[in-house]
């Protein structure tokens, strides 16, 4: 007498778990386009040196790197005697412009301690070139004065710096081009700029050498 009171309640039993995982089968579909769709996480940011380099001149350890990328760039650089590195004088230049491409130790000014010259470009088809300059003295890192480096008036200069030291002397070399057509080089292509190390109060710049 009790199984057709039984089959009904069977029968809407197995209805509701037949909707249940149609329910749930549509929810897991719903989830798998959402991930789909989703942005993929981001590696995790490492704040490695893009450049980093060192290097020994007379009494002196220099250590030069970079961190950050193309939205900020900081410039470090660290100095010690070479004898004794526990004693680090550093240095932060932030946001440098441009990327770092290289760097020079010298002594231009031949008052036997050097200085530290960094050069830079700039992204793009120009290629502007910047230099950071420092004074390694005993009682610690002077910026050097290159406010002239960032003025440059000449005709036909259009970026695609060089810079090198050569003697007492800091130079910089550009392709010319013709003012009437910029992607034109000039008969006599390269152009060269000397400039020379002076004191300036309490510190140095650098001038163009006549």
């Amino acid at each position: 007498m009790m199984k057709p009171l039984m089959l009904p309640g069977l029968l809407f039993i197995i209805l509701l778990a037949a909707c249940n995982n149609g329910s749930e089968q549509k929810k897991g579909q719903q989830s798998l386009a959402d991930d789909t769709t989703r942005a993929p996480t981001p590696a995790p940011h490492e704040d490695s040196p893009a450049f980093r380099s060192d290097t020994i001149f007379g009494d002196y350890k220099i250590t030069v790197l970079t961190r950050g990328d193309a939205t900020m760039r900081n410039l470090l650089i660290g100095v010690a005697p070479k004898n004794d590195t526990t004693r680090t004088d550093t240095i932060i230049e932030r946001d440098i412009k441009g990327i770092l491409k290289g760097f020079a130790v010298a002594d231009i000014n031949k008052d036997h301690l050097p200085e530290l010259y960094c050069f830079t470009t700039s992204s793009g088809t120009g290629s502007f070139g910047k230099v950071y300059a420092y004074g390694i003295r005993r009682e610690g890192l002077v910026r050097i004065n290159t406010e002239v480096l960032d003025t440059l008036q000449q005709a036909g200069y259009n970026g695609r710096d060089s810079f090198y030291i050569k003697g007492n002397e800091f130079i910089r070399t550009f392709p010319a081009y013709r003012e009437d057509s910029p992607e034109a080089l000039t008969e006599n292509a390269m152009k060269m700029v000397r400039y020379r190390l002076e004191k300036a109060g309490v510190g140095f710049r650098l001038v163009e050498a006549r």
